[in-house]
């Protein structure tokens, strides 16, 4: 999007530039549109060489994006985990679901998340570890639901790249209307009824979602 399609805030009033570049960040992210640091800053309604002050680069700025992004990903899967009470399966269904909860309600932290690779070079370790920690929730539920003897034998990380699969995927098919939905309340309804199926694969006890809402495919 052309630099003077943007929408620019003419005065800067608060004190906490870096937060505000990275609300920005994400606001533009949520286009679905390639920005620049300066544009960025123009959004927030600065020089761009305030923007520099705080982050080095567009990728810098990004990766701090990315970094909160995965550390609310993980309380919110971690809450929603811990409120489907001790039923392997119905934590497992709500670890995937809350994963598409996020991805819909926060586009422009997802699409910066789940973009093109920021730490490729070590710089932001951070980063690395808010992504791990993510992980580790996940492949440490799986294995809980193993000890009880509700979950298959198998390498957790693998079960839970299987979920992260099939949860990304909706996520991308939804937001490119490949799957086609009236709202977030049927995406949602929608993904839980195609998870079932896996859910049978991986689990060994549990009980099934409701049916499934209709949404037209393309």
């Amino acid at each position: 999007m052309p630099a003077a399609k943007r929408t620019r805030r003419s005065t800067y009033h608060h004190g906490d530039l870096a937060r505000a570049l990275a609300a920005a960040a994400v606001e533009l992210a949520a286009e679905g549109e390639a920005f620049t640091l300066r544009e960025v800053a123009a959004k927030v309604g600065v020089a761009h060489s305030a923007a520099y002050r705080h982050y080095p680069d567009k990728r810098a700025l990004l990766a701090a994006v990315a970094e909160e992004g995965f550390r609310e990903l993980f309380a919110h899967v971690a809450r929603r985990a811990v409120a489907a009470g001790d039923d392997a399966r119905a934590r497992l269904s709500e670890i995937a679901m809350s994963y598409v909860d996020f991805a819909l309600e926060r586009p422009g932290h997802y699409a910066i998340m789940f973009g093109p690779r920021l730490n490729r070079d070590g710089r932001f370790p951070a980063l690395e570890a808010a992504i791990s920690e993510v992980a580790q929730l996940v492949a440490d539920e799986i294995k809980r639901g193993q000890a009880q003897g509700q979950v298959r034998e198998g390498r957790a990380r693998d079960i839970g790249l299987s979920l992260w699969v099939f949860a990304h995927g909706y996520v991308e098919l939804v937001q490119h209307r490949r799957v086609k939905v009236k709202d977030r309340a049927v995406a949602a309804d929608y993904f839980l009824a195609l998870l079932e199926p896996l859910l049978d694969g991986l689990t060994l006890t549990g009980s099934r979602s409701a049916p499934p809402t209709r949404a037209r495919r393309s």
